[in-house]
This record gives C-alpha cells, sequence and structure tokens, in this order.
C-alpha cells in the first residue's frame, strides 16, 4: 500500500479524501454491500464463498464507470491488462492476467466466454458493453472447469436474461470525435409463464483520431452495429431452453499501426543500396526513386501508409453465432445441462509491417474465415454436504484463408519476394473430459477436488505460389560506397559510367542455380546483370495432436460467517502448434502452468466493508515463445519453441467500503506481480544451445498495478439523485511484446513507461428512476503511452491507448 502510494500520490489522495468525508458522522448508520452472486464455478453462489480470485460488476456498475468495451476492465481490477491489438491488428483483442495470457502469434492464455461459450479466435472479441447482466473476471488456471487455453484466467460476459417483467431502456450518446452511439434492449414474457423474449442492439459512429501524414485520410473511426435476441421458453416447470443469437458488423476504418521505432544501421544500409544509385549514376537508375522512410511520428495519432489503402479499406469484422442452452432439473439434486454453439467469423485484413509510404513489408488477406461448432454437457450434484460437478466438452474450428498477393516484402537491395496463397485451412478438434467434487467434510471447511483430461488435435494445409524478383546490383567506385541495387532497363547507362566497375554476382540467384530449382528464364552461371524472376511452390502442411491433465485442490475455511481463507492448487495447459521457418511447418509443445494460491475474504465493519486479497505463484513447463524474422531466402519465419520456465508470484488486495454516509462508495485496488525468466535456451554464434535467461524478460507484466474510486451519490431536493465520481487507474511500466532481450538497444524500445489515467462523471438520474443524463470524461490527463508492439526485423510498430474524451448520455429505462 505505501509503495503503491508514493508512486501514485492520487490514491492517496483518494483514502484522504474519504476519511475527511466521514471524520464528522462516524456514528452515522453503516450502509452495507450487496451480496455478488457469480457462477464462476458453473453453478450460482455468492462471490464471497468462491475459493479464487473473481471479479464482477453488474450493468449498473459498469454504467457508471464507463466501461464501454472489454478493454476498459483493466480499470476494474488489478493485476489484469487488457489491450486491442492496434500495433499489429485492429480489432482483435489482447487479455493478460497476472502476466499470463495472448502472447503474440500463440493461442489466448486467458478465455473469453459469452453466456457459457468459449470464443475461440480473439478476431471480434473486443466485446462491446450492451444488454449484459453481469461481467466476471476469474484469476489464475481455470484448466479443471473452463479448460482449454485457460492458463492465465477467464472473463465471462453474462448476457441479460428476459423474464415476467416487461423491461427496456435506450441511451442515446454524443461526444468527442463526433460520436453518436445509440444503444437499447426490451424484454419481457411473450406467453405467460411460459415464453420470454429479449432483444439488444448497438449502433455507434465516430470520427477518426489518426491522420495519415501520406495524404492526410483519417483512420482509426467506429462504423459499427451489433444485435442479440434472446428467447427462454419455460416448457415446464423443471425444463427450459434459451436461444441466443448474435450478429455484429464492424466497417470501421482500422487503427493503423504507429512507427514506434526503427533500426536506423539496418534501415540505412538497406536505404543506401536501393536508392543510392540515383546520387551517383543519375535519376531513376536505383531500384527506388525515393529514399526510405526513416522519420519517427509527431505524436501518438501521426502514421503513415500508402501501398495498403486497398487492403485496409475492405477490412471489417462480421460475427455470428447462435447458442442453445437447455437446462433440465432432474429433481432437488441433479440438474442436467447442455450448451451448443455455433460461431461464424469473416475478416478481411491487411498489415503493414514498416509503418511507412515504402514498399517493404506488406501482407493482405481480402478472405479471412473461420467456423466454429462446440457442444457442452453438465450434470450437477447439489447435497446437504457435498456438490459435484461433471462434464464433456466438444470444439470444432475451423479457419481458412486465400488471396492472390498475400505476402509482399522487399528484403534486400537485390531482390523482392511475393506469395499468393491459394489455400490456408487450419483446423481443430479439441476433446475434454472433467469433473470437480465439492466436499463440506467438517463444519466450517470444504474439500475441492477436480480434473480435466483435453485432447487437441490441429492441422494445417498452407498452398502457395512465391515469386522473387532479382534486381542486378553494381560494384561502385565511390568513397563509402561497395554495391548498388539497379533498376531495370538502366544497366547500359550504368554500364557507360566511370564510376561503374563490374556487376556483383547475385549469390541468391547463384543457389537457386546450384540448388536444381527450375526457373523462368532459365539462370545461367554468369553474372547476373538484367532483372531476373522465379516462382517455385511453397507448401506447409502438418499435423499434430497433444494431451493433458489438469488438476485442481482447493481446501477453504470459514473463520466466521462473514470471514473465508483458502489455499490451493490449480494447473492450466494451452495447446501446441506449428511455426514456419520459411519452407517447412514445424510443431512445438504446449504450455503447462501450475499455481499456487493463498487467499483471504470478508466483510467486515457490520457488512460495510469488503476486503478480498490473494497470494499467488505460478510455474511455467516449456513456456512457448517467439522469434519473426525474414530469412535470406526472402520468407516471413516465426521461430517458435518452448524454450524453457518461467515464475511469478505476487499479490492483490481489492477493497470496497461503503463509509457511513449516505450514497457514499469507495474503492481501493493494488496488484503486485514479479515475472522471471528462469531458463531461456538458445543457440548462439558457434550453434551451442546456451541459457541467455539473465538478459530476457517478458511482456505485459507490470509490476504494479492500482485503481482507486471515490463516488458519492446524493438527493436534489424532489427531482431526483446526482452521482459524482472520479477514479484513477495505475499501471506501472512494461514491455509490450515478449520476449525482450535487454542487450538489445532496438528491441528494449518496446518498453512502455508507466500510465495514470483519470476519469470522471457527473450522472443525474429522476425521482422515478426512469430518466438518466450524464457527462463522461475518460482519460482526462491526456497521457498517452504505448500498449501493444510487433517488430519485424529493422521496424517496430505501436499502437497507442485513446486519447482524452468526453460523452453526454440520455438514457430511458421503462
Amino acid at each position: 500500500m505505501c509503495i503503491t502510494a508514493k508512486r501514485n500520490p492520487l490514491l492517496s489522495a483518494l483514502v484522504a479524501a474519504a476519511s475527511v468525508l466521514t471524520a464528522d458522522v462516524a456514528s452515522a448508520q453503516a450502509q452495507v454491500i450487496e451480496e455478488i452472486v457469480v457462477t464462476a464455478r458453473k453453478r450460482t453462489e455468492s462471490m464471497q464463498d468462491v475459493p479464487m480470485a473473481v471479479s464482477a460488476f453488474n450493468t449498473q456498475q459498469l454504467q457508471d464507470a464507463q466501461v464501454n468495451n472489454i478493454t476498459d476492465l483493466q480499470r476494474m481490477t488489478p493485476n489484469i491488462t487488457v489491450n486491442e491489438t492496434s500495433g499489429l491488428l485492429s480489432g482483435n483483442v489482447q487479455v493478460f492476467i497476472r502476466g499470463i495470457g495472448n502472447d503474440p502469434g500463440f493461442d489466448q492464455g486467458v478465455g473469453i466466454y459469452v453466456d457459457d461459450v468459449y470464443l475461440n479466435r480473439t478476431s471480434g472479441a473486443l466485446l462491446e458493453v450492451y444488454d449484459v447482466a453481469r461481467i466476471e473476471v476469474l484469476k489464475g488456471p481455470q484448466g479443471n472447469l473452463y479448460g482449454r487455453n485457460t492458463i492465465g484466467g477467464a472473463i465471462k460476459y453474462v448476457s441479460r436474461e428476459p423474464g415476467d417483467e416487461f423491461e427496456a431502456g435506450l441511451e442515446a450518446k454524443v461526444g468527442s470525435d463526433e460520436l453518436v452511439k445509440i444503444k437499447g434492449n426490451i424484454s419481457g414474457p411473450l406467453v405467460d409463464g411460459r415464453l420470454f423474449g429479449g432483444i439488444g442492439f448497438l449502433a455507434q459512429e465516430r470520427d477518426g483520431y489518426q491522420t495519415n501524414r501520406f495524404d492526410g485520410s483519417e483512420w482509426a473511426d467506429a462504423d459499427s452495429w451489433a444485435a442479440r435476441g434472446t428467447l427462454l421458453w419455460q416448457a415446464t416447470d423443471a425444463l427450459s431452453v434459451k436461444l441466443v443469437a448474435d450478429y455484429n458488423k464492424d466497417e470501421s476504418k482500422p487503427s493503423i499501426p504507429n512507427r514506434a521505432a526503427i533500426n536506423e544501421p539496418g534501415i540505412i544500409a538497406i536505404s543506401d543500396r536501393i536508392t543510392g544509385a540515383n546520387d551517383i549514376y543519375g535519376p531513376g537508375t536505383a531500384i527506388l526513386d525515393t529514399a526510405s522512410d526513416m522519420s519517427m511520428p509527431v505524436d501518438e495519432d501521426d502514421v503513415n501508409t500508402a501501398h495498403l489503402f486497398p487492403g485496409f479499406n475492405v477490412a471489417e469484422i462480421e460475427t455470428k453465432s447462435l447458442a442453445g442452452t437447455v437446462t433440465w432439473d432432474i429433481n432437488d439434486a441433479w440438474t442436467l445441462k447442455s450448451v451448443t454453439a455455433y460461431r461464424e467469423l469473416d475478416n478481411p485484413r491487411a498489415f503493414d509491417f514498416d509503418g511507412s509510404d515504402q514498399f517493404f513489408i506488406e501482407n493482405t488477406f481480402p478472405e479471412l474465415e473461420s467456423e466454429e461448432f462446440s457442444q457442452e454437457l453438465q450434470l450437477n450434484f447439489s447435497g446437504d454436504t457435498v456438490n459435484a460437478l461433471m462434464g464433456l466438452y466438444y470444439l470444432d474450428g475451423s479457419f481458412s484463408a486465400a488471396s492472390e498477393i498475400d505476402t509482399s516484402t522487399r528484403l534486400r537491395f537485390w531482390s523482392d519476394h511475393k506469395s499468393a496463397t491459394y489455400q490456408d485451412d487450419r483446423d481443430l478438434e479439441s476433446i475434454s473430459a472433467y469433473a470437480n467434487v465439492e466436499w463440506n467434510f467438517a463444519e466450517n471447511w470444504q474439500l475441492s477436488i477436480g480434473g480435466r483430461y483435453t485432447e487437441d488435435e490441429k492441422d494445417q494445409d498452407i498452398r502457395a505460389f512465391a515469386e522473387e524478383t532479382f534486381y542486378p546490383f553494381a560494384f561502385t567506385i565511390a568513397p563509402g560506397v561497395d554495391i548498388l541495387g539497379i533498376g531495370e532497363g538502366s544497366e547500359e547507362l550504368v554500364e557507360s559510367h566511370p564510376q561503374f566497375v563490374t556487376w556483383f554476382p547475385n549469390d541468391l540467384a547463384q543457389s537457386l542455380i546450384d540448388s536444381g530449382v527450375p526457373t523462368d528464364p532459365p539462370l545461367t552461371s554468369s553474372l547476373i546483370t538484367r532483372v531476373t524472376t522465379t516462382t517455385y511452390p511453397v507448401d506447409l502442411i502438418a499435423d499434430d495432436k497433444w494431451d493433458e491433465f489438469s488438476p485442481s485442490v482447493k481446501l477453504t475455511h470459514h473463520l466466521a460467517d462473514d470471514t473465508m481463507v483458502y489455499g490451493g492448487f490449480a494447473s492450466g495447459f494451452k495447446s501446441g502448434g506449428f511455426a514456419s521457418d520459411g519452407s517447412l511447418a514445424l510443431p512445438y509443445e504446449p504450455e503447462i502452468v501450475d499455481s499456487y494460491s493463498l487467499g483471504l475474504k470478508t466483510t467486515l465493519l457490520e457488512g460495510s466493508l469488503r476486503l478480498n486479497a490473494e497470494l499467488f505463484y505460478n510455474d511455467y513447463e516449456d513456456k512457448q515463445l517467439s522469434t519473426i524474422e525474414v530469412t535470406e531466402d526472402g520468407e516471413i519465419s516465426n521461430t517458435i519453441d518452448n524454450v524453457g520456465s518461467v515464475e511469478s508470484f505476487g499479490g492483490e488486495v481489492e477493497i470496497l467500503w461503503l463509509p457511513p454516509v449516505d450514497g457514499l462508495t469507495v474503492n481501493l485496488n493494488v496488484g503486485y506481480l514479479d515475472s522471471e525468466v528462469d531458463e531461456y535456451l538458445e543457440a548462439n554464434e558457434q550453434g551451442e544451445i546456451v541459457d541467455v535467461s539473465d538478459d530476457r524478460e517478458l511482456g505485459f507484466a507490470p509490476e504494479w498495478t492500482a485503481q482507486g474510486r471515490i463516488s458519492y451519490e446524493f438527493g436534489v431536493g424532489n427531482a431526483g439523485t446526482l452521482l459524482i465520481s472520479g477514479d484513477v487507474a495505475y499501471r506501472d511500466e512494461m514491455y509490450t511484446d515478449s520476449p525482450i532481450d535487454t542487450t538489445d538497444e532496438f528491441r528494449t524500445q518496446a518498453l512502455s513507461d508507466s500510465l495514470t489515467t483519470y476519469n470522471a462523471l457527473v450522472a443525474f438520474t429522476t425521482e422515478d428512476q426512469k430518466w438518466r443524463v450524464a457527462l463522461e470524461g475518460k482519460n482526462l490527463s491526456d497521457e498517452r503511452e504505448l500498449v501493444n508492439t510487433f517488430t519485424l526485423i529493422n521496424y517496430m510498430l505501436g499502437g497507442y491507448n485513446r486519447e482524452r474524451t468526453w460523452a453526454l448520455s440520455v438514457a430511458y429505462t421503462y
């Protein structure tokens, strides 16, 4: 606490302000915290009885905290980082809980669920908050009950469920950057006592906040809408059927990755050779007529791109999903539940990896589709001293992509590389069985034991044609210049120049001759002085299967009715996969996380103070880490391996206090995390495998995180109530990529300084609770920092948190 207050004085100020407000009213009647009901263990129970760190927020709390989409959750609870992957791929979400999560290029490590349905892909998972009853954040491995790829935790969206009462609501919001946003819901009985229905919707438009220096165009705007329909049929008193359909269409201009850093020596070396002939031999003789852009952005919203306009213009995210849940109360003790779901995703997208208007490294996917089908069966038992849950889970996921020009790369000054992917099919089949038993074996004691067996099978079939164009390059007599790339058609002019010496052998072309790869036109061993293009197939075909057993043991003791302590062990499993070395698909093994926890949940001061705390220790086995680079033959290589082990430990405290002043609420959360790379095996220049863990650090693992919030709601005559609230969220410095070689000056520029954001809200609600008018402000100090980066050779791209915004909303509830 003291350390955090020293780092961020506003937290101390918040606590001090609350003390001042309550100093003269210590004898007033204490307020009582309402019970929060969650489904963290796949059954309804009080959050204070769950032996794990759980944070839950209802509709009103989310609205008052200005939670618009999933990224805002990091302002609500400690040791969690949630970002849009704007440094690489707009519209995707990246979640880390306690330093474990969505490492770039891997399956997610934090599972995202909507109404008990697991979202297998993070595209389209940047979920807007509408028609939501509750959001739960489960921390630590959930490998027992939630299974696949939940080694860091899980985030659960629980949608609004229609009931006997007619309900309706509508909210309209305007704000900065010409924001216009409307969301609403309507629900109620269709057949009294038997059939209920509900509809929720959201539509929004907003101007872009990024300016492209190339032509002045705006990017990162908003143009999306979403709808959800729910039917609930209470067939009998014991049998219910719920059907939920979702649709989301996002045609926003995506955020363009910003150039966060450059490796200047490497870029100068390339730039001199691909543009230098213009200075020596005359304009137009070089491969490129313009110099490589090495300038850095003017500010966080200054971006630069030209070649990907067609690709960016077709960028969109469209999701369709249908989920059916059947619940049968067999008798007072047994309940059978079936959850069936289907989801489609269309997400054409494009990349500009160098962050400039030059043609260096680009990638376009005009077609990208995925489908997911899942089926889960749960059998719940509830007895006097025993609660039990057994389940089966099946997931079938497929991904396909194709494009005319998939990858375009200017790797060296002598060649271009293009790859046309005509087939990219990837399939996943995951099967698991799980069980958990909670036994109240003595008064105030509970033992929970569970386990899950998972079998994941993946296969991929990627087929493409690679096209390489080799340019002639000339040895030149000039101070500091050795060889220069020459554009097609300039050979005779260059040969007649007095500074020309000879054509330099093209090593890449010679290697093709030596390998016997057929080319058109055929290459000869003579010195190559003309542009030559060769085409050859690239096939990345692989399949593999992995299985794992993930156990869980928790011991709980109630010291009193309102105080519980617990300790336990939980394990998580993240599936293996395939990495490309340019010509082969190489499998890598699953990642295992074993976690140990010790926690306290208590309610004090006659129910007006809730304090939840947990200490944790995580031990990785076979940690998956990657390095993305361009190989000498022109392929983009994603080198992934199980390079070693990582351990982390830390703790967090979440406090909710209702002081003896009606309408006053104080929240204070603090999280600490210490992550260390224990082993990182890598080949040195001599080909020896050595441990370089002392020089490696993980990203998205800030040492300190904290949130503080004060809200005060009071009556305004007989007109209604006024809510005034302010909050602050603090995140310590962190690297925004993994892994980071701390001896590499270029790579360490992925460090994001500490970030503190301030937010405030004033809301008036009428006496009858029907009308609400609110003025909102987020990131009021307009502090900007990197939130994620992506590095490829000499270029580092980044995304930043959003600038200061404001909004005015009017809502009506019936």
